[in-house]
């Protein structure tokens, strides 16, 4: 009977130094902590505005390529709202995690993947093929329908 008394004032002294412990660390500090840098996509800003820019001009000769067609520009409104959603999401998305560090790109450096080193003419010409594809289609299009009109 006595032993299993010093057994429960054992247990319950390791369980008061536990808490103990728990509580210094469980304390609220002085400062919320901040966020640590991560890298996000490292892009340069250049990259960015390229893309949007080829985007823009896709939405710009498809809507210039169709005319006065209501149900046209109806359809191509929807299609710059899906695309704005598209890259609103993902900006709003990247933002929880802090702030973004520096691309290296912008200090000359090349850019770290997954599968070895890229330098700045790789790096753009990797991101913008497809942008750049789709604004000359946009364009492509544009000029047809003035050739044939």
């Amino acid at each position: 009977m006595f032993e299993q008394q010093s057994i429960i004032a054992d247990r319950d002294a390791e369980f008061d130094a536990e808490l103990h412990a728990l509580e210094s660390v469980l304390q609220p500090m002085s400062a919320p902590p901040m966020a640590p840098k991560h890298k996000g996509f490292q892009l340069p800003k250049n990259v960015w505005i390229a893309m949007l820019s080829c985007y823009a001009v896709f939405f710009s000769a498809i809507a210039l390529a169709t005319g006065g067609s209501g149900e046209a520009r109806f359809m191509i409104v929807v299609s710059v709202l899906y695309a704005a959603i598209y890259f609103g999401v993902a900006r709003i998305g990247i933002r929880q995690a802090g702030p973004e560090e520096a691309s290296p790109l912008e200090h000359g450096k090349p850019l770290d993947t997954w599968t070895g080193l890229m330098d700045a003419k790789s790096v753009y010409g990797q991101v913008l093929i497809v942008p750049l594809a789709v604004a000359l289609f946009g364009i492509g299009i544009l000029v047809i329908t003035a050739i044939v009109m």
